[in-house]
């Protein structure tokens, strides 16, 4: 989706593409990963299957903007509570997941017949490779 967007660690460069794949992997429940901005924006997008997140481009987009809404404001409250490990949403058929990082978010969606805990370290354990490696937010703007 963007062609300049790049994690860039020990010499080496890793797609946000390479990121998200990694993540959709973790997982076979695992539908979608997308990495958004601050103001909800799609900059990559990865998928299981044709169907990504199963909703209208306008409807994902509304979605996206909640995401970053939601996080923008749970980090007024950084400093009494700490800040946001991640955000998860359980539905009937779905579970969406919201990680923060810098000044990104990377929001996954999966089937509901997951385990969020296991899950949510699981991908945090991704992140946490590629975020400690570079700085992810740098590479989004």
């Amino acid at each position: 989706m963007s062609t300049n967007a790049h994690l860039i660690f020990d010499n080496n460069s890793a797609s946000l593409e390479e990121l998200c794949n990694s993540i959709l992997f973790i997982n076979k429940n695992i539908q979608s990963v997308v990495v958004i901005n601050k103001n909800g924006r799609a900059i990559e997008k990865t998928t299981c299957n044709e169907k990504g997140l199963l909703i209208q481009d306008q409807k994902s987009e509304m979605y996206f903007m909640q995401c970053a809404l939601q996080v923008s404001m749970g980090r007024e409250f950084d400093d009494e509570f700490g800040e946001i490990g991640y955000i998860y949403v359980e539905r009937k058929n779905l579970s969406m997941f919201s990680f923060p990082v810098d000044d990104c978010i990377i929001v996954i969606t999966s089937k509901a017949l997951v385990s969020p805990i296991s899950l949510a370290k699981q991908i945090d354990t991704v992140i946490s490779k590629y975020k400690g490696k570079s700085s992810v937010a740098s590479n989004l703007k």
